[in-house]
C-alpha cells in the first residue's frame, strides 16, 4: 500500500488550488489558463483551464515538485503583465503537499498594449494615436504613434521624420513592453525647445507581438523564425511613408528620412535601410541583434553598397543580454564593415555596461538625435 502511494504522487502529483483575482476590466467571457513548465508551456492548454466562481477564476491540478508558470487569456498576446504595464518574471511555486494559492493577476498584455487598462499615460508633447493601421503586405493591423514638434500646431514649417520599430515602447510606460520607455518625447521636445536640434516628426510603429522577429528579419532564423523583414520593409516604404507624408507637413525626401530601432529593430533598420537607400539617409542601430540567421547581416552588407550618403548611428552597451560578449563582438565587427563602405557616416558608441533595455536606449537616444538633425 506505502509503494502505491509514493507511485501515484510521483506520477499525479499533489492537488493544487489555484484561486486568481483578475482585473476589473477582464471580459465578462474570458477564459483564463496556466501556462507553465509542466505542460510545455502552452498558453490555451484545456487541461489547465480555470473556471470563474464569482469574483475569481478557480482550478484544481495535480502538480508536484517546483513549477514555473504564468496566467494567458489562452495566447502570449493576452499574457498577465505587472501593476505598471511591464513584463514580469515567471511565478514560482514549490510544490510538496496538497494546497491552495490565492494570486492576483494585475493587468493583460493585449489591453496594456491598446491603452485599455487604465493605465497613466506618460506622453509629453503633442502625440497622436492611429489605431488599427491595416498593411496589405503583411495582412495585419497595429497602432501608429506620432509625435509631433512643438510649433507644429502654429506653422506651417514641414518637418524631417524619424520612423520607429517597437512603437510602444517608445513614449509611454503604460503600453511598453517593460514598463519603461524610450523617453523619446521628452528627449526630441527638451533638445527642440533648447534650440540644439531641428523639430522633427516621430512615427512609432507598434508591433505586433508574436510577429515581431518575423517582421524584423529578411531571413529565418531556424530557432526563432523570420523571413517576413521584405513585406515589412514594403509595408513601411508603400504605405506608410505615403500615408503619413499626405497627412502630416513632412519633408518626404530622402535627406530627410530616417529609421530606428534597438536589438531585433536595429537589425532591420541596417537592413532597411541599405535596400531602401533610396528612401533613407539616416539609420539608427542600437544594440543590435546581429546574431540573428547565423549572422546573415554580416553577408548582406558585405555584398550590397550605398549609392546614396547616409548617417548610420550605432552602439553597444558592454553589458547587453546573457552573454554581452555576443552583442559586442558583432557590433565592432559591424563597425570594421561600416567603415569600408562609401558613402557611410558613421557614429559608433559602446556604453560601459549598460544593459539590453529600455532605459539604456533612452539614456544614449539623444546622441543620435543630436547626430541626425543637430543644428550646425
Amino acid at each position: 500500500m506505502i509503494l502505491t502511494v509514493v507511485s501515484a504522487t510521483k506520477i499525479f502529483g499533489y492537488k493544487v488550488t489555484f484561486i486568481v483575482e483578475v482585473p476589473t476590466y477582464t471580459p465578462d467571457d474570458a477564459e483564463i489558463f496556466i501556462a507553465g513548465n509542466f505542460n510545455g508551456w502552452n498558453p490555451g492548454d484545456p487541461r489547465f483551464r480555470l473556471y470563474r466562481e464569482g469574483w475569481y477564476y478557480v482550478g484544481t491540478f495535480e502538480l508536484s515538485g517546483r513549477i514555473e508558470f504564468k496566467f494567458t487569456r489562452g495566447s502570449w498576446e493576452t499574457v498577465e503583465k505587472g501593476s505598471r504595464g511591464e513584463e514580469i518574471a515567471n511565478r514560482v511555486l514549490e510544490i510538496q503537499d496538497d494546497m491552495e494559492v490565492k494570486l492576483v493577476v494585475m493587468h493583460w498584455r493585449d489591453f496594456v498594449e491598446k491603452g485599455k487598462a487604465g493605465m497613466r499615460k506618460t506622453y509629453t508633447g503633442n502625440i497622436k494615436l492611429i489605431e488599427n493601421f491595416y498593411s496589405p503586405e503583411l495582412g495585419n493591423y497595429r497602432n501608429i504613434i506620432i509625435y509631433l514638434p512643438p510649433d507644429y500646431e502654429s506653422s506651417t514649417e514641414r518637418y524631417p521624420v524619424l520612423y520607429m520599430h517597437d512603437g510602444q515602447n517608445i513614449f509611454d510606460k503604460s503600453t511598453s513592453f517593460s514598463g519603461i520607455e524610450w523617453e523619446a518625447d521628452e528627449s526630441a521636445e527638451r533638445l527642440i525647445k533648447e534650440g540644439a536640434i531641428r523639430p522633427i516628426i516621430i512615427v512609432g510603429i507598434y508591433n505586433t507581438g508574436v510577429e515581431r522577429r518575423n517582421e524584423y528579419s529578411p531571413w529565418v532564423d531556424e530557432n526563432y523564425g523570420g523571413g517576413k523583414g521584405d513585406l515589412y520593409a514594403k509595408f513601411i516604404v508603400e504605405t506608410l511613408k505615403p500615408y503619413i507624408d499626405a497627412n502630416f507637413r513632412t519633408l518626404p525626401d530622402r535627406e530627410n528620412t530616417a529609421i530606428c530601432g534597438s536589438s531585433m529593430g536595429g537589425l532591420i533598420s541596417l537592413y532597411i535601410g541599405l535596400k531602401h537607400n533610396d528612401v533613407f539617409s539616416m539609420l539608427g542601430v542600437m544594440s543590435p541583434a546581429f546574431w540573428f540567421a547565423n549572422k546573415k547581416i554580416f553577408d548582406y552588407v558585405k555584398e550590397n553598397e550605398f549609392q546614396y550618403p547616409t548617417k548610420i548611428y550605432m552602439d553597444v552597451g558592454t553589458a547587453e543580454g546573457s552573454n554581452p560578449e555576443v552583442y559586442l563582438f558583432d557590433a565592432r565587427n559591424m563597425n570594421k564593415l561600416l567603415q569600408m563602405k562609401k558613402n557611410v557616416d558613421l557614429l559608433y558608441l559602446e556604453d560601459r555596461n549598460a544593459p539590453h533595455s529600455e532605459s539604456a536606449w533612452a539614456r544614449r537616444f539623444p546622441e543620435l538625435l543630436m547626430f541626425f538633425f543637430g543644428k550646425e
